[in-house]
């Protein structure tokens, strides 16, 4: 596996940078090394030392221990430096070469490079040389024609690179927006640039086929002998394989901070506390069809300010993400209903949301009716394996029933924010018991509430305006009741869980902001179901050959 160093500005200390480059490659044996930022000084402020320096790097008199690419860097090259690649085909002195204002390359060892160097210009001179340190927007766009990229060196910083993200850093040095955009389409597994200060921010995913990337940003700090402060790293050594998949757990990462475009920010801009995880908005698969109701446009003065459940928005809170598949996505849900004692076979709450991709309110307002049944035949397919986990752990033994069902249930209602189902296992008992379904019937009345549909007919009638639907499930079988909602009357976004909040006892939990949990106990809860689901999850690369 080739094992490869990244380096910070060489700030023209080109007999330091390469002694010390000498020493790590003699102890770590690199293929190759990379300098990130910029490897002069700028010509005006260049001291009599460096240009010695330069000087007896253009004569071979300073040794360049192996392969090494610099990136063109924001700052105009020295004229003799100029000459040399020109003459020279971009190669400085032996083991030397450039990556210029935007190049993509392959390594022997098979690992593709893509470079934009140079300072971000609006505009800039057809006839400037090609080592001319600027580049525009126009070159970042072609770009994206390289498609992909092991490793991307920028001179800048993607603007917003750092949103989302927990790493404490002070002023960002310069940043370009149509870089971020670059890193979305090559997305590669790693992204270098150069700072004053260290930054390694937790890395990214993108939304993409499962292994979904990921992206992690290094900037590095510079080369310096002056530089004592070991808390900022000049240097980073790693391994890297071309053709690794990308990690299939995404602990500790972050979604991506580009994926939410202009437009959508500007949309975003206050809150929606009082709705997080209220809304379950979004219509289950009935003999592979949508329900018969009309699609609706996509109504844009709709949409909420702040979505929590799409994963572009900074906020979304990607630790108490459990499972990533193509089309949708589960989380654990924020301030459960139930708690890790309340099902003793379980050892862990289980209130589980199943969320799609897609911002939509219902399945019905989906941009693409396929998307929303692939969306749905996602979903399913985790209820399918949450079924699967809890008659695992509550079996009674190898011929008895399992002792847990499950209740899964939501809203579709058009004015709703983005569609989430919400699981919750069951006593089997009170399944059988027809207590669920009674208690249901019980709340709707009280509420004044329209009686629940709950033959095939009746359903399908209800399905065709906005409704409130409970999927009763347990191994002996599975019954569906909806409730019709009036669109001029208030719904109570709690009805289910106040329902199943009596029926457990847990009636002082069934508002979610009442039971929130410090960041540290969401992430544990997260990683304990996460190793519990595991051999049932079939968006687990591991389970491939089983699902």
């Amino acid at each position: 596996m080739p094992k490869l160093v990244v380096l910070g500005d060489i700030n023209g200390q080109l007999s330091y940078a390469f002694e010390k480059l000498a020493k790590i490659h003699a102890k770590q044996s690199f293929s190759f090394a990379v300098i990130a930022g910029n490897l002069f000084n700028n010509p005006t402020d260049t001291t009599d030392d460096e240009q010695d320096q330069l000087v007896k790097l253009l004569n071979g008199e300073i040794e360049v221990p192996l392969t090494t690419y610099f990136s063109l860097g924001n700052r105009p090259l020295p004229a003799a430096v100029k000459e040399k690649l020109t003459n020279d085909e971009g190669e400085l002195c032996p083991n030397l070469f450039i990556l210029g204002r935007k190049v993509s390359i392959k390594t022997s060892d098979g690992l593709k490079i893509v470079a934009i160097g140079g300072a971000h210009a609006m505009t800039i001179d057809d006839q400037m040389d090609e080592y001319a340190a600027t580049y525009t927007d126009k070159d970042v766009e072609s770009a994206k024609d390289f498609k992909d990229a092991d490793i991307l060196i920028t001179s800048d910083w993607p603007a917003g690179v750092l949103r989302g993200s927990k790493v404490p850093f002070g002023k960002s040095p310069s940043s370009v927006s149509s870089l971020g955009d670059l890193v979305s389409t090559l997305k590669p597994k790693y992204h270098f640039s150069a700072s004053e200060s260290s930054c390694e921010r937790e890395p990214f995913f993108h939304q993409d086929r499962p292994p979904c990337p990921v992206t992690r940003f290094i900037s590095l700090a510079p080369v310096n002998s002056d530089n004592s402060d070991r808390k900022h790293r000049s240097f980073f050594a790693f391994s890297l394989e071309p053709s690794r998949s990308p990690p299939s757990q995404l602990d500790g990462c972050t979604a991506s901070p580009f994926l939410v475009k202009k437009r959508d920010r500007d949309e975003f801009q206050g809150g929606s506390e009082s709705l997080r995880f209220t809304n379950g908005n979004e219509d289950r698969q009935n003999g592979g069809h949508l329900p018969k109701k009309p699609r609706h446009e996509k109504r844009r003065d709709n949409k909420p300010r702040e979505c929590f459940f799409c994963l572009a928005n900074r906020s979304c809170e990607t630790h108490m993400i459990t499972s990533i598949g193509q089309d949708a996505y589960m989380t654990i849900a924020k301030g459960p209903l139930s708690t890790a004692n309340t099902f003793p076979a379980l050892q862990h709450p289980c209130h589980m949301l199943l969320i799609p991709m897609e911002h939509a309110a219902t399945f019905t307002t989906f941009e693409q009716e396929e998307n929303a049944m692939k969306a749905m035949a996602e979903m399913q397919r985790w209820r399918d394996s949450l079924h699967s986990l809890i008659s695992a752990k509550s079996s009674a033994g190898e011929d008895g029933e399992a002792q847990l069902g499950a209740v899964t249930f939501y809203i579709s209602r058009d004015q709703g924010l983005h569609m989430h189902w919400q699981f919750l296992p069951m006593p089997v008992d009170l399944i059988k018991k027809n207590m669920v379904e009674a208690a249901f019937d019980v709340q709707a009345e009280n509420f004044k509430y329209a009686k629940f549909a709950k033959t095939p007919e009746d359903i399908a009638a209800a399905e065709k305006g906005e409704f409130f639907k409970v999927m009763i499930w347990s191994e002996s079988g599975e019954k569906e009741i909806v409730l019709p909602l009036s669109t001029n009357r208030h719904f109570d976004l709690q009805f289910g869980r106040r329902v199943l909040g009596k029926l457990l006892g847990l009636e002082k939990r069934a508002h979610w902001r009442d039971v929130v949990q410090s960041q540290a106990e969401e992430e544990s809860d997260a990683e304990v179901f996460k190793k519990m689901f595991e051999r049932f999850d079939f968006a687990n690369p591991a389970n491939e050959d089983e699902t």
